[in-house]
């Protein structure tokens, strides 16, 4: 279950970011603007006063409301290289028939040089009651008028050419300061000359007409002359691209903010990590401990592995305690490698039959650790040689291998704090436990999520330019990340403890002990003439997860006949190079062993539904089959 969790992860991220790119909902098929009045009031100050009456049909019921897109900035057609803005502002909504309430967002294309502002009219949790609404829209513009020699002019797009419901009526006005002096009008799609149906100035005023239908690419274009010097601030907003940043909807200010932050919540992060590193003795050879009595500084450890030397025998202590020295835990691995060292030493022999091992007990009093008393007797509650238990997974219901192991773990942490090796001790974790709490699949998963989302943003981006949330989110997310990415540090960091200077030097023995081990050839070992150095080294290789390897070096040493072929503590019908049991399995094995039993069953079995006593004695849940349903 918890391995899936990253998975989860993943597939939520990716659906929140396939939902972020959604498009939103058109119009309905019969949507129809029955009538589109648009009055347009030039103020002496060069503001653009608008007041938009739509009258609008829903071709369905169930409809929410309307959106009006305009135009605030696009490449200014004078000069390419610079770019023509329009001031929106003051807008304001109402309708006598239909929810009126509104929101406005910007799209933004070509780099951010075209963009669309888009009022949303209307409520989510409301519908339009019956199929007609009507809608006034006014807002404010500044920018939109022309300037020239003898005369300022409004030439403006009215309808726009993205409505997606056609308009069968549009009518327009326009008031200027001292009465409109010339007009003209064109209808159809962009770069259309043709004109409008109707257009006139009454009484200074302009009027425009258009009785057929405006769908969707063609527009209306307006022009309206106005008198020199009637109008101050007749000329084009412009104003160079958007820069990287602003494209992304970000100030100067607000990126440098955000580097600052992450680049202190890293270096934070990583100095807090760095204070609470293992203690080394100041001035000592890695692995090496002071005289007893002689006070040595301690200093927090910053060598390598690469600095600590190459050492041929590993330190006075067990193996089992070697590997939560250098892992931090206590897993199947520390109880393979005690089974095996017992069996070494003569404590117990391990039988292998039709591939099958069996754990036989010989001589409980040779287990002198702890660790190694617990575990015999978790397995051999009777204690009495020649006791068995096979090393496979158990029964149902089973639960002493697992309980010896639990016992154990116990007591190898109880021995390890005893010894001092921790100013701070390791998160502790159950035996049998394999996987731990997750932190690499749930890791994994949001790789995964991130690595998909941004492959979409790519996507995205490329097709559709960025959208305006993207710059925000960044400049918020670096720095919540890099605290994110701390605190995380900062968990696993004390999750794996702290050692101490004496725990340092004896870690740096079995670190250098395990380099002997991975790069040592057969013909570099240094060993006595009947010294089985296989089974000797082997508990190590096993918690330091180089059995495979240790195997096959020492199987060289076999097959030229200087070392025995026959371990002492293995026996079964092949020798134990030839059983196929491999030192690298014997993990595996034992895991097995070791593991949770399986649950009973509920359900199924040959028991009849009848008894002696009664005929009538079924239960529920106990025949055959079984399973479970339910709705959604």
């Amino acid at each position: 279950m918890r391995r899936t969790l990253g998975v989860v992860v993943s597939l939520l991220v990716v659906a929140i970011a396939l939902a972020g790119f959604a498009v939103p909902a058109s119009a309905a098929i019969g949507d129809r603007v029955r009538s589109m009045t648009i009055a347009y009031d030039v103020s002496a100050d060069g503001v653009l006063h608008v007041s938009e009456t739509i009258e609008y049909h829903f071709g369905d019921s169930g409809r929410h409301g309307i959106f009006r897109d305009l135009v605030i900035r696009e490449p200014y057609a004078d000069d390419r290289s610079k770019d023509q803005r329009y001031d929106v502002s003051n807008i304001q909504v109402s309708s006598p028939n239909a929810p009126a309430g509104f929101s406005t967002s910007t799209t933004r294309t070509n780099k951010a040089r075209n963009q669309v502002l888009r009022i949303k009219v209307g409520s989510s949790d409301k519908t339009v009651t019956g199929q007609d609404a009507t809608y006034k829209i006014s807002y404010d513009v500044r920018g939109a008028l022309r300037h020239f020699p003898n005369h300022s002019e409004l030439y403006w797009d009215a309808t726009g050419n993205s409505w997606e419901a056609p308009l069968d009526h549009v009518a327009v006005t326009v008031t200027v300061p001292h009465g409109v002096t010339k007009v003209a009008c064109n209808e159809g799609r962009s770069g259309s000359t043709a004109s409008c149906n109707e257009k006139a100035i009454v009484g200074g005023k302009a009027t425009f007409t258009q009785e057929t239908d405006v769908v969707r690419g063609e527009e209306l274009t307006i022009v309206a002359g106005i008198k020199a010097g009637a109008v101050s601030n007749d000329t084009p907003i412009v104003a160079d691209p958007p820069g990287f940043l602003a494209r992304y909807g970000v100030s100067g200010p607000a990126a440098v903010v955000s580097v600052a932050l992450t680049l202190l919540a890293i270096a934070a992060g990583k100095l807090v990590v760095r204070r609470r590193r293992d203690l080394r003795y100041d001035g000592l050879p890695p692995g090496t401990v002071p005289p007893a009595g002689l006070a040595t500084r301690t200093v927090p450890d910053r060598l390598t592995e690469k600095a600590i030397p190459v050492t041929f025998a590993p330190p006075e202590i067990s193996a089992a305690e070697g590997g939560l020295l250098v892992d931090g835990k206590v897993d199947t691995t520390e109880v393979a490698a005690t089974l095996v060292d017992l069996a070494v030493r003569g404590a117990v022999r391990i039988e292998g039959e039709n591939d099958v091992r069996t754990a036989v007990l010989v001589d409980a009093r040779l287990a002198t650790a702890p660790h190694e008393k617990a575990l015999l007797r978790g397995l051999f509650p009777k204690q009495q040689p020649g006791g068995q238990v096979r090393l496979v997974r158990p029964a149902v219901g089973d639960t002493r291998p697992q309980d010896a192991a639990e016992s154990m773990g116990d007591a190898l942490w109880k021995q390890v704090a005893e010894r001092n090796w921790y100013a701070r001790l390791p998160h502790r974790s159950t035996v049998v436990e394999s996987s731990g709490y997750g932190w690499v699949p749930l890791g994994c998963g949001l790789f995964l999520a991130a690595l998909a989302g941004l492959i979409s943003l790519i996507v995205y981006v490329i097709k559709f330019d960025a959208p305006p949330w993207l710059g925000p989110a960044v400049v918020v997310a670096l720095p919540v990340l890099a605290v994110l990415n701390a605190v995380v540090d900062l968990i696993l960091q004390r999750r794996a403890g702290r050692r101490n200077a004496l725990g340092r030097a004896v870690t740096d023995q079995v670190v250098g002990f395990r380099q002997y081990l991975s790069t040592a050839e057969a013909d570099q070992l240094r060993f006595e003439d009947g010294e089985d150095i296989f089974s000797k080294y082997l508990p190590w290789a096993i918690v330091l997860g180089l059995a495979d390897r240790w195997q096959q070096v020492c199987k060289q040493l076999v097959d030229s006949g200087r070392l025995t072929a026959a371990p002492t503590w293995y026996a079964g019908t092949s020798s134990y190079y030839d059983s196929g049991w491999t030192a690298g399995s014997i993990s595996t094995t034992v895991s097995s062993t070791f593991a949770e039993p399986p649950s009973p069953s509920t359900g199924g079995g040959s028991s009849s539904g009848f008894s002696s006593s009664s005929s009538s004695s079924s239960s529920s849940g106990g025949g055959g089959g079984g399973g479970g349903g339910g709705s959604w």
